[in-house]
């Protein structure tokens, strides 16, 4: 008798503790788009995969042959792994596009978790709930439409959307909004057309409830190297301009011969960071730069000389929202930068590689132009444009580029990047510098 009470308390406990066989779910992120994942377990081991031949479909067959015998890529969907699974939990290896990570994950009959390692040592965790079918997250023909639409609108560079290039992608987003069941998909899609434009910053994102991203009191930090020397580390510029002018104060009070800054996977981030720091870098004024907009383009059809920016709205620091006013007006703005009343009057190094970006870039232009530092590590990542969002639908925005960027000396930093004073690889660069700095101490 007691054989038959514990035998369906048994079952139970199984059925609600891991999902066997073949399960749909919808995986969620916090700051990344949802999308749909396909799990199957068989004999110990689960397999889990977004929409089949997704990945295939977007790149077309011969560009996914290649990135096959290229790269690490093995499967032809957007994300697909495989792991052991032992009890609840399992471990193995995940495709994300084009890179291979390990991962581990935790499996119940109502829920999943997959957790993976990052570089910096952190773990981002990913959950899903289950789900009874997969079905498209929305209409995306409209969305691609409604992306075209804010497009062709805003976009600096008219006369691109005048080229087969342009047409041929909207064609292919059309054909392929049919298939896409999820925003995870959506964004990808378009990622990989809109990496071979002419231009960067278009790609959308998850719409955050705060429209800019927070400021964070840990986007830099300074480490005394020794009573000469100083390190800068600036993540991101993401601080507020209180914040960089109280680590202004301790470079000063600490009254360093040398002042080392490292950019080098600094992504950008807000001009208000951004502009106190160069202010103290500098002895006399400079011009930065010139963003034309589409109204230059339009009028002129040219980039723009240094005789042309009496045409151009001055810009010499404030707000992101103050900033976009100014460079919507007439024909656009330009950046110059005033000495603040102290300044750093030591040697400046800038540690740069492939990953410094966007706002990083005017700055080590402008400091390098001008002789105010020496530039140390890898070209920058040639990714500088001023870019908006705009709301698409809920919970998808658009990044659009509204303004070029050429340099005072006339040339466009996006898509090249800017040449280092002495290249060096990325991980080298910062033991360079302290040894060129220790022979002149010893000999000091």
């Amino acid at each position: 008798m007691r054989k038959k009470y514990y035998l369906p308390l048994i079952l139970a406990f199984i059925f609600t503790t891991i999902a066997t066989g073949q399960e749909k779910w919808l995986i969620k992120h916090p700051n990344a788009f949802e999308y749909y994942l396909t799990t199957d377990i068989q004999n110990g081991k689960i397999i889990g995969q977004t929409r089949n031949n997704a990945l295939k479909d977007i790149v077309g067959s011969f560009k996914f042959l290649m990135a096959k015998m290229a790269t690490t890529v093995k499967y032809p969907e957007i994300i697909h792994f495989e792991g052991s699974l032992s009890g609840n939990t399992f471990q193995g290896n995940l495709q994300m596009v084009f890179n291979q990570t390990p991962f581990q994950g935790e499996i119940k009959s109502d829920s999943i978790v997959i957790s993976i390692p990052q570089e910096n040592g952190t773990m981002t965790t990913i959950s899903g709930i289950k789900v009874e079918r997969i079905k498209p997250m929305r209409n995306y023909k409209k969305t691609f439409e409604k992306i075209f639409e804010l497009t062709e609108a805003h976009l600096y560079h008219q006369a691109f959307l005048q080229t087969k290039d342009w047409k041929k992608f909207k064609n292919k987003m059309i054909a392929l909004s049919d298939k896409i069941n999820d925003d995870l998909e959506l964004q990808i899609a378009l990622a990989a057309f809109a990496r071979d434009f002419p231009f960067t910053h278009y790609y959308i994102h998850k719409t955050s409830e705060n429209t800019q991203q927070a400021a964070t009191s840990d986007f830099a930090t300074l480490k005394k190297i020794d009573n000469h020397t100083g390190m800068l580390n600036i993540k991101g510029f993401y601080g507020t301009k209180k914040e960089m002018d109280s680590l202004i104060n301790l470079i000063a009070q600490e009254n360093f011969k040398n002042l080392i800054i490292d950019l080098r996977n600094n992504p950008g981030g807000h001009l208000e960071a951004a502009f106190p720091l160069a202010e103290y870098l500098i002895d006399q004024p400079i011009v930065a730069g010139v963003f034309p907009n589409k109204n230059w383009y339009a009028a002129f059809n040219r980039v723009p000389t240094q005789t042309d920016y009496s045409k151009f709205t001055e810009f010499t620091g404030g707000t992101l929202e103050e900033w976009y006013k100014k460079a919507a007006e007439n024909y656009g703005a330009y950046y110059k930068v005033i000495p603040s009343k102290r300044h750093f009057t030591g040697k400046v190094y800038i540690l740069t590689n492939t990953h410094t970006a966007s706002t990083c870039e005017p700055l080590v232009f402008g400091l390098q132009y001008h002789r105010d530092a020496i530039i140390v590590g890898e070209r920058t990542a040639g990714a500088m444009l001023s870019a908006k969002a705009f709301e698409v639908e809920a919970g998808v925005s658009l990044m659009i580029p509204l303004n070029d960027y050429i340099t005072y000396s006339g040339k466009r930093i996006d898509k090249s990047g800017i040449q280092p004073d002495i290249e060096i690889e990325s991980d080298q660069a910062a033991a360079y510098v302290l040894k060129q700095l220790n022979i002149r101490h010893t000999e000091d």
